[in-house]
């Protein structure tokens, strides 16, 4: 009998895993691209509100729900904008899907950056990095992403 129900656990053990494997397959991590950014109408003199544009594009088959979305942007390595969404739309599969977020800035760490241009000066490029963390539905794991890149400055 005590045989009998533990080749019965092992037989459950093994499809509730099997079945986890089944419903988490093995995702690619969706590209993010910033395509716009957009000062929106200030609400105090040191609240400012950025819009960003972004182009999500999701390279699996399966539609991905998302739960939301929680991101920073930062230049110089000082983390300006930060927010977070729940309002994000169905990611079609192989599909391009365009998202806007709100970034409320942070002013002390705007200081900061100015003074940090005003002492070592701004140079020919600007370093910048967008992470966001992703929360899928109850089954899928968050996805990271991070980007980062320079821009740069003036005619060259």
């Amino acid at each position: 009998m005590t045989r009998l129900l533990i080749k019965m656990c092992l037989c459950l053990v093994f499809c509730v895993i099997t079945a986890c494997a089944v419903l988490n397959p093995t995702l690619k991590h969706p590209d993010v691209k910033v395509v716009g950014v957009r000062v929106l109408p200030s609400q105090g003199i040191l609240q400012k509100h950025i819009a960003l544009d972004l182009s999500i594009l999701n390279p699996n088959r399966q539609d991905l729900t998302i739960r939301g979305i929680s991101y920073s942007i930062g230049i110089e390595n000082i983390d300006l904008l930060s927010g977070a969404t729940a309002d994000v739309p169905l990611l079609k599969g192989m599909q391009e899907t365009p998202v806007t977020l709100e970034a409320s800035a942070d002013m002390i760490q705007v200081l900061r950056l100015m003074e940090r241009f005003t002492r070592r000066g701004v140079g020919d490029k600007v370093n910048y990095n967008f992470s966001a963390v992703i929360d899928f539905s109850a089954w899928l794991p968050s996805m990271h992403v991070d980007k980062k890149g320079s821009v740069p400055i003036g005619g060259h």
